[in-house]
Formats: structure tokens, C-alpha cells, sequence
């Protein structure tokens, strides 16, 4: 697949954009999805040279479950009071094949870690309404106990109920920057 895009700065569609996660609960997983999504997309010339920020509002989170979103925003886990925000820097992007591993420095709970992404280029296109956009999807896997988020429990004997490997799901698309 060889799909290019032209140069130029992007802003995240957040109304056409996902941020969402899965961690093991017991014997299934957990699903959650964060709203309310911004960035930029800097597509350079040359496609290796192409930067990435983001930031993600740590309160847009739902599971679907009130309580659980609760739970999940207390200090146990997202602690939102004291960290509205998580951002992604991205430090260098690499060609391989059809993906690109996006490498960056992902900050939540004021912990910042490197990150790897699978990139895939999706496409772009003009939308119904004569926008330009881009579209890309991302995978990676984080560890909880990297960021801090060390929130769980055991049924006695039992092990854990929660993983500690979460995985992040994104689905990009973006504009031309006015």
C-alpha cells in the first residue's frame, strides 16, 4: 500500500478522531474512550521528518458504566483532578512497510514515558462538505504501573483483577491547519 499525503500542518477532527483503551478485567477487558481529543499533524516532505502532538482531556472519559467512569477518574487510576490533560510528543517516525513505528513521549498522571505507536495511513480525501482530511489508525501497548496507576485487586488466592498491559487505540483524522 502506498499511500502519501500531501505537506502541510494538520489539526485533529476530534468530531472524527477516537482515543479509546482495553485493559483485562478478570476473564474479558475493560473498554473506555476519551472525547475530547486535540493536535497537530506537521506531514513533512519527506514523510520520516513528520511530527505529532496531542493532547487528550483525561475528564471525557466513559466506559458506559457511571461508576465505573467514577472509579476509573479517582486518584486510583486517571486521577483527573490533579491531571486534566495527557499529551503525546512525538520524537521520530520510521517506514516500515506499510506501517510506521511513531516513537514519542506519552505524559499521563505527570509521569512521561516513551512510547512506541503502530502507525497506519488510512487515506485522505475530500468529505462531502469539500474538506480535506487525512486519516491515520495507531496501536500500542502501555504498562499501568509505568504511569503510576498502580489501582487494583485480588479475589483472595486469586490473582489480580486487572491487567497491567492496556492497550491504546487511535483513529486520526485531520484537517489542513487554517
Amino acid at each position: 500500500m502506498d499511500i502519501t499525503f500531501p505537506a502541510g500542518s494538520y489539526v485533529i477532527d476530534a468530531a472524527h478522531s477516537s482515543v479509546t483503551f482495553s485493559t483485562r478485567f478478570v476473564a474479558g477487558r475493560v473498554r473506555g474512550t476519551f472525547d475530547d481529543i486535540s493536535g497537530t499533524v506537521e506531514i513533512a516532505e519527506d514523510p520520516e521528518k513528520s511530527t505529532v502532538t496531542a493532547r487528550i482531556g483525561t475528564q471525557s472519559l466513559h466506559t458506559g458504566i457511571a461508576p465505573r467512569d467514577a472509579h476509573l477518574s479517582s486518584a486510583d487510576y486517571f486521577d483527573v483532578e490533579n491531571h486534566p490533560s495527557a499529551s503525546f510528543t512525538s520524537t521520530e517516525l520510521i517506514a516500515d512497510g506499510e506501517r510506521f513505528a511513531l516513537h514519542g513521549d506519552l505524559t499521563f498522571r505527570g509521569v512521561t514515558r516513551p512510547v512506541e505507536f503502530d502507525l497506519y495511513p488510512l487515506g485522505s480525501g475530500t468529505d462531502h462538505f469539500g474538506s480535506f482530511r487525512v486519516a491515520f489508525h495507531a496501536t500500542a501497548r502501555v504498562s499501568r504501573k509505568a504511569f503510576g496507576v498502580n489501582g487494583n485487586a485480588s479475589l483472595p488466592g486469586g490473582p489480580l483483577l486487572i491487567g497491567d498491559a492496556t492497550d491504546v487505540t487511535l483513529e486520526i483524522q485531520a484537517v489542513p491547519a487554517a
